[in-house]
């Protein structure tokens, strides 16, 4: 079978609301008032020092700073996104023939997320497939919309990713009264935002920037969660232990496991990187950016060293990007590449690898494209 090159016509984003500085985080996200003692001296004495190796001043929360209700869902988000990549293409909703949406949780058990996507978009008939992740999402995404266009299936998808942090974290959210310190410096971590990228398929001369590979990868089939999130069917498996008992115990909760992420995340992006431009013959200098998902200034100062001596890279090709907007989890990619964009940072010709690590079950998973 003869593969048809594919190439990026467009990128969109979607950060909602403004920004949010560090000192209104917790008016916005609600008060703990109820939570443990020591998660509230936690967050009084802590947080602020916290926030500040973090590097980040400013994020994007959906989230009405008069009622706290969410100003957006994941659809909702992911639609403002990828109708900006799909003007930047040049293309209308209905020529999409895959609609791919990734994102950590969902709008609706069911119907799927994408699925609800297609019908904001307006899209009357196309295919639509929902990947459930966190970091790696973006990855997977475009591996299987640019293997369906390459082997001629479709001609044209959009692949969104949504993240929406601030619906684990607000106030409200919690059983407070079962709240440890990493469910608390999460809110400190996390922000809300949307990306989306264009994919079409055709002969060399169609206009667009060539793809050239796709890197999908787990290593956590014998490691420890690094990231969890309860409240679905493993929770529901006891008959006398329901939803109400679920509440009770605080097993809905977002949980992270901070240490493993400082010792195995960046290593295992780079491990993950390394292996993705050697898999496509690609020298690892000759990278113009490297654009990655790192939450904070404090990790990237950490392990930036490491980075530059494997790649043979200097740290202009490697840049912390979310000190304005937060880290935006799995859209955090897709949000700095339309930055770079439409900003004029990516030139044509540059080489570009997008890659990210989920701390979820420890995967990777990105792209390699010639702007």
């Amino acid at each position: 079978m003869k593969l048809v090159p594919v190439r990026i016509i467009g990128t969109g984003s979607f950060l909602p609301g403004p920004a949010v500085p560090n000192d209104r985080l917790e008016q916005i996200l609600g008060p703990l008032s109820e939570a443990p003692l020591k998660v509230r001296s936690f967050v009084e004495n802590l947080g602020p020092k916290m926030l500040e190796r973090a590097g980040v001043t400013t994020r994007h929360l959906a989230v009405d700073p008069v009622t706290g209700d969410m100003t957006q869902t994941f659809s909702s988000m992911a639609e403002v996104a990828g109708r900006r990549a799909l003007e930047m293409a040049g293309k209308d909703p209905g020529e999409v023939e895959l609609l791919i949406m990734s994102c950590p949780s969902y709008d609706q058990s069911t119907p799927p997320t994408s699925a609800l996507l297609q019908e904001r978009l307006g899209i009357e008939t196309c295919a639509e497939m929902e990947i459930h992740s966190n970091c790696a999402g973006v990855g997977k995404g475009v591996q299987i919309a640019s293997h369906a266009l390459a082997c001629g299936q479709y001609r044209t998808a959009l692949v969104c990713y949504s993240q929406l942090s601030s619906v684990y974290l607000r106030s409200c959210y919690f059983n407070q009264a079962k709240m440890t310190k990493p469910h608390a410096a999460l809110r400190w971590i996390l922000a809300d935002g949307a990306g989306a990228v264009v994919l079409r398929a055709g002969e060399n001369g169609t206009p667009g920037h060539a793809l050239l590979g796709t890197h999908v990868e787990s290593v956590g089939a014998n490691r420890p969660a690094g990231m969890t999130a309860g409240g679905a069917a493993a929770d529901l498996v006891k008959a006398e232990r329901q939803i109400p008992q679920m509440y009770d115990s605080g097993a809905h909760h977002l949980w992270q496991d901070f240490t493993a992420v400082h010792e195995n995340a960046a290593p295992l992006l780079l491990e993950g990187i390394c292996r993705a431009i050697e898999k496509h013959q690609i020298a690892p200098e000759s990278v113009d950016h490297y654009v990655v998902s790192i939450p904070t200034r404090q990790l990237y100062d950490q392990h930036i060293p490491a980075f530059l001596d494997r790649l043979k890279i200097t740290p202009d090709k490697i840049k912390f990007r979310s000190g304005e907007i937060g880290y935006c989890g799995g859209a955090a990619t897709l949000i700095h590449l339309d930055d770079m964009v439409r900003s004029g940072e990516l030139r044509d010709g540059q080489l570009v690898v997008v890659h990210a690590v989920e701390s979820s079950k420890w995967m990777t998973a990105g792209f390699i494209v010639r702007w």
